[in-house]
């Protein structure tokens, strides 16, 4: 064989060679372009020719499978009933208030009956030996604790009992078997 003969050979053998090379490269890096959501796209390479045009590099290769569907999303939960408005001053107003927050029943008689101790319901209520206030009679340190400022508001003193009774005992009926066992909560 002559040796330019040979020599063209070897070149075009070299050429197709190279030519199904990058035409698997540039398939995977499509595929994981695809399929890898958290690749790095600041990269300059991006699996296409210089000029952009990848459709004769595709022609070739056999479509991707569709991704699967999504599963539906669950239905969301109903919000929960928004506690009624604060109505009326006075005792009965405030118990009406907090049983509508605690759902009433059993919970309600323990929250009653710790809230009774505690205060007599009275929004005012001060412990002249320490900073105990109000409804729930809180420290300072305990009104911090659940978000609501140190209120006259008998219903703010509510919201803010609760607040702590859930965060700290799970419910009226295990703070007030605290308080019986401890007289205090």
């Amino acid at each position: 064989m002559h040796a330019r003969t040979r020599r063209a050979l070897h070149l075009l053998t070299a050429t197709g060679a190279m030519t199904l090379t990058l035409t698997f490269a540039g398939q995977s890096l499509a595929q994981a372009d695809e399929h890898g959501p958290d690749r790095d796209r600041s990269s300059s390479w991006d699996g296409q020719r210089g000029d952009g045009d990848r459709s004769r590099d595709d022609a070739a290769a056999p479509a991707p499978a569709p991704p699967p569907a999504p599963a539906p999303a669950p239905a969301p939960e109903p919000a929960p009933a928004p506690a009624p408005a604060p109505t009326g001053t006075g005792t009965q107003a405030y118990k009406d208030y907090a049983a509508a927050q605690v759902g009433g029943g059993a919970q309600f008689d323990c929250l009653d009956a710790l809230w009774q101790a505690e205060s007599g319901w009275r929004p005012t209520a001060q412990n002249p030996t320490s900073t105990a206030y109000g409804i729930a009679q809180f420290l300072n340190a305990t009104w911090a604790s659940t978000g609501i400022a140190k209120t006259s508001d008998p219903f703010q003193q509510i919201d803010a009992g609760l607040i702590y009774i859930e965060e700290r005992y799970g419910s009226p009926c295990a703070a007030w078997a605290f308080h019986q066992a401890n007289n205090w909560y």
